[in-house]
Protein backbone atom coordinates (compact mmCIF):
# COMPACT_ATOMS: atom_id res chain seq x y z
CA UNK A 1 0.00 0.00 0.00
CA UNK A 2 1.41 3.35 -0.86
CA UNK A 3 1.27 6.49 1.97
CA UNK A 4 0.59 9.38 1.22
CA UNK A 5 0.68 11.33 4.40
CA UNK A 6 4.00 10.79 5.55
CA UNK A 7 3.52 12.24 8.97
CA UNK A 8 -0.07 10.69 9.92
CA UNK A 9 1.03 7.48 12.89
CA UNK A 10 -0.47 4.60 12.32
CA UNK A 11 -1.55 5.17 15.87
CA UNK A 12 -3.10 8.81 14.65
CA UNK A 13 -4.90 6.56 12.23
CA UNK A 14 -6.34 4.38 14.73
CA UNK A 15 -7.81 7.49 17.04
CA UNK A 16 -9.34 9.26 14.12
CA UNK A 17 -11.09 5.91 12.61
CA UNK A 18 -12.45 5.57 15.91
CA UNK A 19 -13.41 9.46 16.30
CA UNK A 20 -15.28 8.93 12.73
CA UNK A 21 -16.88 5.90 14.04
CA UNK A 22 -17.75 7.34 17.37
CA UNK A 23 -19.65 10.63 15.91
CA UNK A 24 -21.39 8.06 13.23
CA UNK A 25 -22.95 6.26 16.03
CA UNK A 26 -23.98 9.45 18.30
CA UNK A 27 -26.01 10.70 14.60
CA UNK A 28 -27.77 7.96 13.67
CA UNK A 29 -29.94 4.84 15.51
CA UNK A 30 -28.02 2.26 17.07
CA UNK A 31 -26.65 -0.66 15.80
CA UNK A 32 -26.28 -4.21 17.90
CA UNK A 33 -25.25 -6.95 14.97
CA UNK A 34 -28.61 -7.19 13.00
CA UNK A 35 -30.32 -5.34 15.38
CA UNK A 36 -30.97 -1.65 15.26
CA UNK A 37 -31.84 0.14 18.69
CA UNK A 38 -34.58 2.88 18.67
CA UNK A 39 -34.97 4.93 21.39
CA UNK A 40 -38.88 5.87 22.08
CA UNK A 41 -39.78 9.26 24.35
CA UNK A 42 -42.78 9.22 26.42
CA UNK A 43 -43.74 10.07 29.97
CA UNK A 44 -43.41 10.09 33.63
CA UNK A 45 -44.81 6.97 35.16
CA UNK A 46 -48.51 7.46 35.63
CA UNK A 47 -48.78 9.86 32.43
CA UNK A 48 -50.89 8.27 29.31
CA UNK A 49 -47.46 8.48 26.89
CA UNK A 50 -45.47 6.46 29.45
CA UNK A 51 -48.12 3.54 29.00
CA UNK A 52 -48.66 4.10 25.21
CA UNK A 53 -44.52 3.96 24.64
CA UNK A 54 -44.74 0.90 26.60
CA UNK A 55 -47.21 -0.99 24.94
CA UNK A 56 -45.99 -0.18 21.11
CA UNK A 57 -42.61 -0.53 22.19
CA UNK A 58 -43.22 -4.30 23.66
CA UNK A 59 -45.24 -5.17 20.49
CA UNK A 60 -42.76 -3.74 17.64
CA UNK A 61 -39.70 -5.59 19.63
CA UNK A 62 -41.66 -8.90 19.73
CA UNK A 63 -42.78 -8.85 16.56
CA UNK A 64 -39.88 -7.64 14.41
CA UNK A 65 -37.09 -8.58 16.56
CA UNK A 66 -34.96 -6.59 13.74
CA UNK A 67 -35.80 -3.98 15.64
CA UNK A 68 -34.97 -2.85 19.89
CA UNK A 69 -37.60 -0.47 21.24
CA UNK A 70 -36.07 1.31 24.48
CA UNK A 71 -39.07 3.29 25.99
CA UNK A 72 -37.36 6.52 27.56
CA UNK A 73 -39.16 8.19 30.57
CA UNK A 74 -39.08 11.88 30.02
CA UNK A 75 -41.51 14.84 31.13
CA UNK A 76 -43.95 14.34 28.60
CA UNK A 77 -44.56 15.98 25.01
CA UNK A 78 -42.09 19.36 25.18
CA UNK A 79 -39.35 16.94 26.74
CA UNK A 80 -39.55 14.34 24.24
CA UNK A 81 -39.78 17.76 21.29
CA UNK A 82 -36.92 18.81 22.64
CA UNK A 83 -34.70 15.96 22.74
CA UNK A 84 -36.01 15.29 18.92
CA UNK A 85 -34.62 18.66 18.26
CA UNK A 86 -31.22 17.44 20.07
CA UNK A 87 -30.90 14.33 18.27
CA UNK A 88 -31.32 12.94 22.02
CA UNK A 89 -34.12 10.58 20.78
CA UNK A 90 -35.15 8.40 17.49
CA UNK A 91 -39.30 9.12 18.30
CA UNK A 92 -41.26 10.27 20.76
CA UNK A 93 -45.11 11.29 21.33
CA UNK A 94 -45.36 14.85 20.66
CA UNK A 95 -48.04 17.37 20.88
CA UNK A 96 -49.03 18.90 17.22
CA UNK A 97 -49.01 22.46 18.42
CA UNK A 98 -45.09 21.65 19.60
CA UNK A 99 -44.23 20.20 15.84
CA UNK A 100 -45.40 23.82 14.71
CA UNK A 101 -43.81 25.47 17.39
CA UNK A 102 -40.42 24.11 17.35
CA UNK A 103 -40.84 24.23 13.45
CA UNK A 104 -41.04 28.07 14.10
CA UNK A 105 -38.91 28.10 17.16
CA UNK A 106 -41.20 29.95 19.17
CA UNK A 107 -41.95 29.07 22.84
CA UNK A 108 -40.22 26.49 24.66
CA UNK A 109 -38.51 25.84 21.47
CA UNK A 110 -36.85 29.67 20.48
CA UNK A 111 -33.46 28.24 21.59
CA UNK A 112 -33.16 25.18 19.86
CA UNK A 113 -32.51 24.02 16.62
CA UNK A 114 -35.36 24.65 13.80
CA UNK A 115 -37.21 21.63 14.17
CA UNK A 116 -37.00 20.42 10.23
CA UNK A 117 -35.79 16.87 11.19
CA UNK A 118 -38.98 16.18 12.77
CA UNK A 119 -41.44 13.29 10.62
CA UNK A 120 -44.73 12.16 11.55
CA UNK A 121 -45.75 8.59 11.79
CA UNK A 122 -49.31 8.68 12.54
CA UNK A 123 -51.63 10.39 14.69
CA UNK A 124 -51.43 8.90 18.44
CA UNK A 125 -54.54 10.39 19.66
CA UNK A 126 -56.87 13.42 20.36
CA UNK A 127 -55.63 14.58 24.31
CA UNK A 128 -57.33 16.23 26.62
CA UNK A 129 -56.52 18.71 29.19
CA UNK A 130 -58.11 18.80 32.51
CA UNK A 131 -58.05 19.41 35.87
CA UNK A 132 -58.36 17.00 38.61
CA UNK A 133 -59.55 17.23 42.32
CA UNK A 134 -61.33 15.43 45.01
CA UNK A 135 -64.92 14.73 44.96
CA UNK A 136 -65.43 16.30 48.71
CA UNK A 137 -63.35 19.63 47.49
CA UNK A 138 -64.64 22.95 47.56
CA UNK A 139 -63.52 23.31 43.90
CA UNK A 140 -66.48 22.73 41.19
CA UNK A 141 -65.02 25.18 38.53
CA UNK A 142 -61.81 26.66 37.07
CA UNK A 143 -62.38 30.02 39.64
CA UNK A 144 -62.27 28.25 42.26
CA UNK A 145 -58.87 27.49 41.57
CA UNK A 146 -58.16 30.73 43.05
CA UNK A 147 -55.62 30.58 45.71
CA UNK A 148 -54.95 26.85 45.45
CA UNK A 149 -52.28 24.58 45.64
CA UNK A 150 -52.60 23.28 42.00
CA UNK A 151 -49.67 21.00 40.26
CA UNK A 152 -49.22 22.17 36.72
CA UNK A 153 -47.42 18.67 35.73
CA UNK A 154 -43.73 17.38 35.68
CA UNK A 155 -40.77 19.93 34.99
CA UNK A 156 -40.27 19.50 30.68
CA UNK A 157 -44.28 18.22 30.18
CA UNK A 158 -46.54 18.90 27.69
CA UNK A 159 -49.15 19.51 30.30
CA UNK A 160 -47.05 21.83 32.00
CA UNK A 161 -47.17 23.93 29.08
CA UNK A 162 -51.48 23.23 28.33
CA UNK A 163 -51.49 23.84 32.02
CA UNK A 164 -49.65 27.38 31.68
CA UNK A 165 -51.99 28.05 28.55
CA UNK A 166 -55.62 27.53 29.75
CA UNK A 167 -54.98 29.20 32.92
CA UNK A 168 -53.25 32.50 31.10
CA UNK A 169 -56.43 32.24 28.76
CA UNK A 170 -58.48 32.36 31.76
CA UNK A 171 -56.75 34.94 34.06
CA UNK A 172 -55.67 32.57 36.42
CA UNK A 173 -51.71 31.62 35.45
CA UNK A 174 -50.85 33.92 38.31
CA UNK A 175 -53.37 33.49 41.01
CA UNK A 176 -53.12 29.51 41.48
CA UNK A 177 -49.68 27.88 43.70
CA UNK A 178 -48.11 26.05 41.31
CA UNK A 179 -46.10 23.00 41.80
CA UNK A 180 -44.48 21.12 39.54
CA UNK A 181 -44.42 16.96 40.26
CA UNK A 182 -44.50 13.86 38.16
CA UNK A 183 -48.33 12.40 37.55
CA UNK A 184 -48.12 9.79 39.93
CA UNK A 185 -47.10 11.86 42.69
CA UNK A 186 -49.63 14.06 41.96
CA UNK A 187 -52.47 11.62 41.99
CA UNK A 188 -50.96 10.85 45.80
CA UNK A 189 -50.89 14.85 46.97
CA UNK A 190 -54.32 15.18 46.15
CA UNK A 191 -55.46 11.74 47.70
CA UNK A 192 -53.35 12.89 51.13
CA UNK A 193 -54.57 16.58 50.48
CA UNK A 194 -51.13 18.05 50.63
CA UNK A 195 -52.23 19.85 47.37
CA UNK A 196 -55.93 20.66 46.13
CA UNK A 197 -55.61 19.51 42.39
CA UNK A 198 -53.80 18.98 39.70
CA UNK A 199 -53.78 19.04 35.30
CA UNK A 200 -53.66 15.54 33.64
CA UNK A 201 -53.05 15.87 29.69
CA UNK A 202 -54.97 13.10 27.69
CA UNK A 203 -57.28 9.99 29.18
CA UNK A 204 -57.28 7.44 30.72
CA UNK A 205 -54.27 8.83 32.69
CA UNK A 206 -53.07 6.35 35.37
CA UNK A 207 -52.80 8.67 37.71
CA UNK A 208 -56.36 9.48 37.42
CA UNK A 209 -57.70 6.20 37.24
CA UNK A 210 -56.36 5.00 40.15
CA UNK A 211 -57.38 8.14 42.26
CA UNK A 212 -60.96 7.75 40.83
CA UNK A 213 -60.97 3.77 42.08
CA UNK A 214 -59.73 4.34 45.47
CA UNK A 215 -60.47 7.67 46.65
CA UNK A 216 -62.75 9.46 43.61
CA UNK A 217 -61.80 11.67 41.28
CA UNK A 218 -64.05 14.80 40.27
CA UNK A 219 -63.09 16.33 37.02
CA UNK A 220 -63.21 20.36 36.19
CA UNK A 221 -65.75 21.36 33.97
CA UNK A 222 -65.21 24.18 31.24
CA UNK A 223 -67.70 26.53 30.40
CA UNK A 224 -68.41 27.08 27.03
CA UNK A 225 -67.15 30.78 27.70
CA UNK A 226 -64.23 29.62 29.03
CA UNK A 227 -64.03 27.36 26.28
CA UNK A 228 -64.26 30.62 24.06
CA UNK A 229 -61.39 32.46 25.72
CA UNK A 230 -58.79 29.07 25.22
CA UNK A 231 -59.47 28.78 21.34
CA UNK A 232 -58.97 32.68 20.67
CA UNK A 233 -56.02 32.65 23.01
CA UNK A 234 -54.79 29.31 21.63
CA UNK A 235 -56.41 28.12 17.93
CA UNK A 236 -54.73 24.91 17.62
CA UNK A 237 -57.15 24.16 21.09
CA UNK A 238 -60.68 23.06 20.58
CA UNK A 239 -63.67 22.13 22.38
CA UNK A 240 -64.53 18.32 23.20
CA UNK A 241 -66.81 16.09 25.74
CA UNK A 242 -64.68 13.22 27.30
CA UNK A 243 -67.37 10.73 27.46
CA UNK A 244 -68.55 9.64 30.78
CA UNK A 245 -67.29 6.07 31.84
CA UNK A 246 -63.86 7.08 31.18
CA UNK A 247 -62.76 7.52 34.76
CA UNK A 248 -65.16 5.97 37.65
CA UNK A 249 -67.90 7.97 39.10
CA UNK A 250 -66.89 10.78 35.79
CA UNK A 251 -69.43 12.41 33.85
CA UNK A 252 -69.58 13.85 30.45
CA UNK A 253 -66.96 16.88 30.49
CA UNK A 254 -66.42 19.63 28.22
CA UNK A 255 -62.57 20.78 27.96
CA UNK A 256 -59.97 21.58 25.80
CA UNK A 257 -58.60 19.05 23.38
CA UNK A 258 -55.59 18.96 20.79
CA UNK A 259 -53.99 16.66 18.51
CA UNK A 260 -51.05 14.31 19.52
CA UNK A 261 -48.57 12.86 17.37
CA UNK A 262 -46.01 9.36 17.04
CA UNK A 263 -43.28 11.70 15.64
CA UNK A 264 -39.49 10.12 14.08
CA UNK A 265 -36.09 12.23 13.90
CA UNK A 266 -35.10 12.09 10.37
CA UNK A 267 -32.35 10.04 10.80
CA UNK A 268 -34.37 6.62 11.74
CA UNK A 269 -34.33 4.71 8.19
CA UNK A 270 -36.65 4.81 6.08
CA UNK A 271 -36.71 0.71 6.03
CA UNK A 272 -37.35 0.74 9.92
CA UNK A 273 -40.08 3.40 9.93
CA UNK A 274 -41.98 1.60 7.13
CA UNK A 275 -41.48 -1.86 8.92
CA UNK A 276 -42.76 -0.07 11.89
CA UNK A 277 -45.65 1.64 10.13
CA UNK A 278 -46.64 -1.43 8.26
CA UNK A 279 -46.77 -3.51 11.52
CA UNK A 280 -48.26 -1.65 13.79
CA UNK A 281 -51.76 -0.33 11.44
CA UNK A 282 -52.54 -4.31 10.78
CA UNK A 283 -55.87 -5.03 12.04
CA UNK A 284 -54.87 -7.19 14.61
CA UNK A 285 -51.93 -5.32 15.81
CA UNK A 286 -54.68 -2.12 16.11
CA UNK A 287 -56.96 -4.16 18.52
CA UNK A 288 -53.80 -5.66 20.36
CA UNK A 289 -52.15 -2.07 20.97
CA UNK A 290 -56.02 -0.64 21.94
CA UNK A 291 -56.35 -3.40 24.04
CA UNK A 292 -52.89 -2.51 26.16
CA UNK A 293 -54.13 1.17 26.46
CA UNK A 294 -57.03 2.70 25.31
CA UNK A 295 -55.25 5.61 23.42
CA UNK A 296 -53.80 3.83 20.89
CA UNK A 297 -57.15 2.72 19.58
CA UNK A 298 -57.30 6.29 17.93
CA UNK A 299 -53.92 5.91 15.97
CA UNK A 300 -54.42 7.14 12.42
CA UNK A 301 -52.24 8.12 9.51
CA UNK A 302 -53.30 11.44 9.68
CA UNK A 303 -51.11 13.00 7.14
CA UNK A 304 -52.85 15.75 5.98
CA UNK A 305 -53.32 17.47 9.21
CA UNK A 306 -49.56 16.48 10.20
CA UNK A 307 -48.38 18.12 6.63
CA UNK A 308 -50.62 21.13 7.61
CA UNK A 309 -48.40 22.15 10.73
CA UNK A 310 -45.14 22.48 8.44
CA UNK A 311 -43.67 18.93 8.90
CA UNK A 312 -43.10 16.15 6.03
CA UNK A 313 -44.44 12.65 6.77
CA UNK A 314 -41.44 10.25 7.57
CA UNK A 315 -40.29 8.43 4.17
CA UNK A 316 -41.04 5.08 5.49
CA UNK A 317 -44.68 5.66 6.94
CA UNK A 318 -45.17 7.86 3.39
CA UNK A 319 -44.24 4.61 1.58
CA UNK A 320 -46.55 2.12 3.32
CA UNK A 321 -49.24 5.13 3.30
CA UNK A 322 -49.16 5.29 -0.42
CA UNK A 323 -49.08 1.84 -0.90
CA UNK A 324 -52.35 1.19 1.15
CA UNK A 325 -54.41 3.49 -0.32
CA UNK A 326 -54.54 6.01 2.79
CA UNK A 327 -52.20 8.67 1.76
CA UNK A 328 -54.03 12.28 2.13
CA UNK A 329 -52.15 15.57 1.18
Amino acid sequence: MKWIHHRVSRTGLIVASFMMVLAFSLATPAVSQDKINISFGGSSPGGMMYYLVGAAGNIITRDLPQYNITQVTTGGSTENCKRLLKGELDMGIVYGPHVYMALNQQGPFKDFPKGTMLRGVAKAYEGASYVVTLPDSDIKSMNDLVGKKVALGPPGSGTVFNSSNVLRALGLLDKVKPEMMSFADAGRAVENRQIDAFFQSSAPAGAVVKLAETKGAYVVPFTDEEMDKIVKAYPFYYSAIMKEGVYKGVPATQMPYLTVYWVAHERVPEQAIYDITKHVMQPEIMKEMGEAHKGWKQMAPDTKRFMNLGAPVHAGAEKYYKEVGVWEE
